[in-house]
């Protein structure tokens, strides 16, 4: 069955809280809100997460290197099929690296499941477009 806007508007509700628990540093809140299983990519070359305790060790690394952060979603799609929704969002991250100001803007994919009670994070993916590639080009320098 189709989402309905109620459980659009839930899982929206989870994207601020997953950038709420980042803006936090709050790490337990952060997994709380992860299933066991998640897994995905950041945008670093080492940052793969194929489990919780994956995720864990990803956001304290992730905190512990921020004096703060702050994201922000502008969510462009919304959609699923329960108990599974999947999001993808234009992201911003703005950090502050020791005492200089940083901004990272990219893409976010999430892919949520609903346990019955709750929403929980299964799958998430943040990246950064590719530098040198072009709008209209598929790979840099093809146009």
């Amino acid at each position: 069955m189709a989402l309905n806007r109620q459980q659009r508007d839930e899982v929206c509700g989870m994207m601020d809280r997953y950038a709420e628990m980042y803006r936090a540093k709050n790490l337990e809140g952060l997994l709380a809100i992860c299933a066991p299983g998640i897994c995905g990519f950041g945008s670093g070359p080492d940052e793969v997460v194929k489990n919780a305790a994956g995720m864990k060790l990803q956001a304290k690394r992730d905190f512990a290197q921020a004096d703060s952060l702050r994201i922000r979603f502008d969510i462009q799609h919304v959609d699923g099929e329960m108990p599974v929704a999947w999001v993808m969002a234009d992201c911003i991250f703005e950090v502050v690296v020791k005492g200089q100001p940083l901004s990272m803007t990219g893409r976010m994919t999430a892919v949520l499941r609903n346990t019955g009670s709750r929403w929980l994070f299964e799958m998430v993916h943040f990246a950064v477009p590719a530098v040198g590639q072009a709008a209209g080009e598929s790979y840099p320098g093809s146009a």
